[in-house]
């Protein structure tokens, strides 16, 4: 049996560990928007996400919910804003910003899926479930909704996503005669 490291002992440091590399936050798009500048803005995320390394659902859900925060900013929050796309380590981090007077009621909750028949009420539901993290901040110069996506791993491939297809098989009727 071997005595436990301590301070005494000569496989101890007092050394602290070193510092994980860690780099500053990459801008990758910062522009300001309008609804005539929507779409474009939604293609510019879409090949700045891939160039970052989303793929298939991870990328498509992350332009679904940027663009519906964009499309909130322009319908609720003075018709303009500024949208800054960042990676941050293993994280895609967008930041969508209008130049609205904020909440009345202050930052509503996310709730359940609004009836169908209801003309609005889902981009923040959507940005919610489509992103890993949403924020919401209220302040007296606008609102900003961050959402944020983790990037795969350096060298994961993400395979396409494929439906399952159903399969008639054979009941099993035991081992074949020898």
């Amino acid at each position: 049996m071997t005595a436990p490291e301590s301070p005494q002992t000569p496989a101890f440091s007092m050394t602290p560990p070193l510092p994980l590399a860690v780099s500053a936050p990459a801008e990758l798009l910062a522009q300001d928007f309008t609804a005539e500048t929507v779409t474009d803005l939604r293609h510019a995320v879409q090949r700045h996400a891939t160039t970052a390394g989303l793929t298939n659902n991870a990328r498509d859900g992350l332009v679904i919910a940027v663009h519906e925060l964009v499309t909130n900013a322009v319908r609720h929050g003075g018709g303009r804003g500024c949208l800054r796309l960042r990676r941050d380590g293993e994280n895609l981090v967008c930041d969508v910003t209008d130049y609205g007077s904020g909440f009345a009621d202050g930052v509503p909750a996310v709730g359940g899926v609004p009836p169908a028949d209801a003309p609005g009420g889902r981009g923040i539901l959507l940005a919610r479930h489509l992103t890993d993290t949403l924020l919401i901040s209220d302040g007296p110069d606008g609102v900003t909704a961050t959402v944020t996506v983790c990037l795969p791993a350096a060298g994961h491939f993400t395979a396409p996503v494929i439906p399952a297809q159903t399969t008639k098989t054979e009941p099993d009727r035991g081992p074949a005669p020898g």
